[in-house]
């Protein structure tokens, strides 16, 4: 109970927590400071608080800094009068890149104060940041699960002595595949940083180098950088008819590195907890080598299996399917884990997350990853298990079944991917219930009344029919 009550709120980006004065509260007159508390570090560079007077001129110092720590910000005024005042909030997340805008309204004196507006999807999904970020993890999924599946199911293939006698034509045919098919990956990972950087430097308005002056800026020159290596590796490799178990190493940990740049992005990493951050890692692992895996059966090791003869094609591709399942099976297993973990780590509020926009993307997650999983289980228990009968009748068709059967997987694979990108460029719903909850204050009736020589503050709540509390 304890570590469950000492787990902190993941927002997932820099949205107000609280602010002084209370949005959508009324103060006495003379204040000169506004200071909001955000749910995440923010960079100070790219961050204001404007405090706009009813007629929408802007009347603070124009010196808004950081107060107590990087997640609070501070900004003065003049001596306020009695009034209605907007406050609008610019903020940039030092941990995702977000580029956050909010506002609210206070009033002095004895005024009636509107409520703020509720935020919508468009408000809580990135869809921008989402598009340039989607290529990427497309890439470095192809990149890491054809590596991995490379040492764990081609390290045992080539050496059945099915194919022995066609070893080097074959190996030099599958090196080709594999060139082309992690070329593709490593290209689309390259053209996604760029992407990324291009929307930042949209988003805020500024140049390129200042953007990579920023936190977000620091780790997108990190991913550039690992991609950039991983390329030279892959030129390296592109024209060998046989890798080095130590270049597919060395492609195998920078790939590792690689994710790593998206963990620290992400939710799990906005959550500020260790245990998050590592659990997310590994589920960002597992799911590469998830769909990776299907894409090296489906385009790589399938392609490279017809130039085959004979029933070699057919026996080979069967002996390779109780192989590549356990990988699959194994990594299901573990998603299931920490899929659910983290999600519960982030926001354990089962109501809350079904009524939200980022639930509704998690069902779809869901539902597509059920599909997939449902074909794996095709592949095994229906395709396998037909062509291990049809062995002794000779007349075994594996080969084209379970190459279509994987395509279709690996088209969802990358729409699951689609919704993964959208899912760690969108608000949790713990930061759409801080919106619920900062509307719920309009319930409460706060005013002052001022006589000759005495000043009255009258408090009536709920403010609805009923009992109320004055």
């Amino acid at each position: 109970m304890i570590i469950v009550s000492s787990i902190p709120l993941a927002y997932a980006h820099p949205f107000i927590v609280n602010s002084d004065p209370a949005q959508s509260s009324s103060v006495s007159a003379g204040i000169n400071q506004i200071v909001i508390h955000y749910s995440e570090t923010v960079e100070i560079e790219f961050s204001a608080i404007k405090v706009l007077d009813s007629s929408g001129n802007q009347i603070d110092n124009k010196d808004t800094k950081y107060i107590s720590n990087e997640s609070t910000l501070v900004v003065t005024t003049p001596p306020l009068e009695d009034g209605i005042y907007t406050v609008t909030s610019k903020t940039l997340s030092k941990i995702d890149g977000h580029l956050v805008d909010e506002a609210f309204v206070f009033g002095i004196g004895d005024v009636s104060v509107p409520p703020p507006k509720p935020r919508d999807i468009t408000e809580s999904t990135y869809f921008p940041e989402a598009g340039a970020r989607f290529p990427g993890l497309v890439g470095q999924v192809i990149v890491l699960g054809s590596v991995i599946s490379s040492v764990v199911i081609w390290g045992a293939m080539r050496k059945k002595n099915l194919i022995k006698e066609n070893l080097s034509e074959l190996q030099k045919f599958y090196q080709s595949k594999f060139s082309s098919v992690t070329g593709i990956g490593l290209f689309l990972v390259f053209a996604s940083n760029i992407l990324m950087l291009v929307v930042q430097t949209i988003r805020l308005q500024t140049s390129a180098s200042a953007v990579l002056q920023t936190s977000f800026g620091s780790v997108w020159i990190m991913r550039m950088a690992i991609t950039v290596v991983l390329l030279a590796v892959w030129f390296l490799m592109e024209n060998k008819s046989n890798v080095s178990n130590k270049k597919q190493i060395l492609m195998l940990g920078l790939s590792l590195i690689l994710i790593s740049t998206t963990t620290v992005i992400g939710h799990g990493a906005a959550s500020e907890q260790f245990s998050a951050i590592i659990i997310d890692y590994v589920h960002n692992l597992i799911a590469s080598v998830w769909i990776g895996g299907v894409i090296f059966f489906g385009f790589i090791l399938l392609p490279a299996l017809s130039k085959l003869g004979g029933n070699k094609k057919e026996l080979i591709t069967l002996l390779a399917i109780p192989r590549f399942s356990s990988m699959i099976v194994i990594s299901l297993g573990v998603l299931v884990i920490t899929g659910p973990t983290l999600l519960w780590l982030m926001e354990d509020d089962v109501t809350l997350l079904s009524q939200s926009p980022y639930g509704f993307l998690i069902m779809g997650k869901i539902v597509v990853a059920s599909i997939m999983a449902a074909l794996g289980g095709y592949n095994q228990f229906k395709i396998q298990k037909s062509a291990e009968r049809d062995i002794t009748s000779n007349t075994i068709n594996v080969h084209r079944k379970l190459g279509r059967s994987l395509k279709t997987e690996a088209v969802l694979g990358v729409i699951l991917l689609g919704l993964v990108a959208l899912l760690t460029n969108s608000s949790l719903p713990t930061s759409q219930a801080q919106q619920a909850q900062v509307q719920q204050i309009t319930y409460c009736f706060q005013t002052s009344e001022f006589s000759e020589n005495a000043r009255f503050d009258i408090n009536i709540d709920p403010f609805t029919s009923g009992s109320n509390t004055i």
